[in-house]
């Protein structure tokens, strides 16, 4: 790996065909090797030694040890598909002890009939849901989508 001097910055060639930006200012002051792998960007830990190494950047000063201190907390978290809840939450017990209302719009496109809302009920127990559309989303239309829903369900 090599790096000339653009200006201010410096243009590292590497053999990756994806293009890369590096970035990093330090002020003159060193900086533990987390730091700079932080401040790269997450940049590969081996990229990071070859240019402390190498000495491809001015006054990269690195503290202590040319290696990760134990794996990236934000490798780690970005790895997660999940993250589990505090508690199990409130399991409704019966059909309509607690409805849950979303409604979403403005629409950039009207339907056909003219709405550019709509509100979607979901019964907490059974989850069943039901979809309304609406023209406007004033409390008298919402109210009487929300008493229409109720009727139904009993």
């Amino acid at each position: 790996m090599t790096a000339k001097r653009c200006g201010r910055l410096y243009a590292i060639e590497t053999t990756s065909r994806t293009p890369t930006a590096l970035v990093s200012q330090t002020k003159q002051r060193p900086a533990t090797f987390d730091t700079r792998h932080w401040r790269f960007g997450h940049a590969a830990p081996e990229t990071i030694c070859e240019m402390a190494v190498k000495t491809l950047v001015d006054s990269l000063n690195i503290t202590g040890e040319l290696t990760m201190g134990g794996r990236c907390k934000d490798y780690i978290l970005g790895k997660h598909s999940t993250h589990p809840f505090n508690d199990n939450g409130y399991q409704e017990t019966e059909i309509l002890e607690r409805t849950h209302i979303d409604i979403w719009g403005p629409s950039p496109t009207q339907s056909a009939g003219g709405a550019s809302y709509f509100m979607l009920l979901m019964d907490g127990h059974s989850s069943y849901r039901t979809v309304a559309f609406l023209k406007t989303k004033s409390a008298d239309v919402t109210l009487n989508v929300f008493e229409t829903y109720h009727n139904e369900a009993e």
